[in-house]
């Protein structure tokens, strides 16, 4: 039987090995992004209880802003920027920041930005966040004209945009490792983070059968060949396009397959199989 894993916001599907003897490695400093990185933060953010973004715990309303920060240039040291980003958080929950998420990703000159959501109190206004990353930045020759928030005014809109950003591999310009600045090689720092209040939802994870699989993934690839097309985005038709090929069988039988995709669709394609007399068993 292969395993599929259904997230709010995506799912994943493979093939478990046959035996796991696998010894965790150690962890130890990081160096830029990894798989197991990428990886992570997908899973998270796909978990993510969108109805409960706009509001505090205790029901009090907030404002969300997608944010890109910049500086001309670049740090000395990874140190240097952490300890820059951590000023900039500090000022922002000074002024109320309930909850953040935030990604490091290079420029091709190697200068480092920062992406970022921060949920704050409604009454502090979109410009005043650029303002404290400048004050903080100042000496890395940071300026007003450089940076960029927007209102998240649409949850799924911002989960949809999330889709997009968070499917680049470290193979994307922007985590590649040949752009990380050469004193920071041996280590980054940690390249995402989030802080604060976020209400998840665990995967719901099915067995389904080997012909099930094939006829899913087939689906995913499918779905999303039309979802490029419709955004106008000829990089992806490729990588869609191909996502299933393989110059070897045995590679090809077990590759998984991952996509963002909300749960109502994609509980109703589980639904299509099943009446189609497929094996897929919670």
């Amino acid at each position: 039987m292969r395993t599929l894993k259904l997230y709010r916001h995506g799912i994943t599907m493979g093939t478990p090995p046959a035996k796991n003897d696998h010894l965790r490695a150690k962890r130890g400093a990081v160096a830029g992004w990894s798989e197991s990185a990428t990886r992570r933060m997908i899973q998270f953010l796909r978990s993510v209880d969108e109805a409960q973004l706009s509001e505090t715990a205790d029901g009090l309303p907030l404002r969300g802003y997608a944010v890109t920060l910049t500086l001309r240039a670049c740090p000395p040291t990874s140190g240097d920027w952490h300890r820059l980003r951590n000023a900039y958080m500090d000022r922002l929950r000074r002024l109320g920041l309930y909850r953040s998420h935030w990604v490091t990703e290079w420029q091709r000159r190697g200068v480092p930005h920062l992406h970022g959501a921060f949920w704050l109190p409604q009454s502090v206004p979109r410009g005043e966040l650029l303002l404290h990353w400048v004050a903080v930045a100042a000496e890395f020759g940071a300026s007003l004209r450089g940076q960029y928030a927007l209102e998240i005014t649409d949850s799924i809109g911002w989960f949809k945009y999330l889709s997009k950003h968070s499917a680049r591999g470290i193979q994307h310009y922007q985590r590649h490792p040949e752009n990380i600045p050469p004193a920071w090689k041996k280590k980054t720092g940690r390249v995402w983070g989030k802080t604060g209040d976020w209400a998840t939802t665990d995967p719901v994870e099915f067995d389904i059968s080997s012909e099930a699989y094939y006829r899913l993934r087939r689906i995913l690839r499918n779905w999303r060949i039309a979802d490029a097309r419709t955004a106008g985005n000829s990089w992806r038709i490729k990588s869609a396009r191909g996502m299933l090929k393989s110059h070897r069988r045995d590679l090809s039988d077990v590759r998984g397959a991952s996509e963002w995709l909300e749960m109502g669709p994609a509980l109703a394609v589980l639904d299509y199989l099943k009446a189609q007399g497929f094996d897929i068993s919670c």
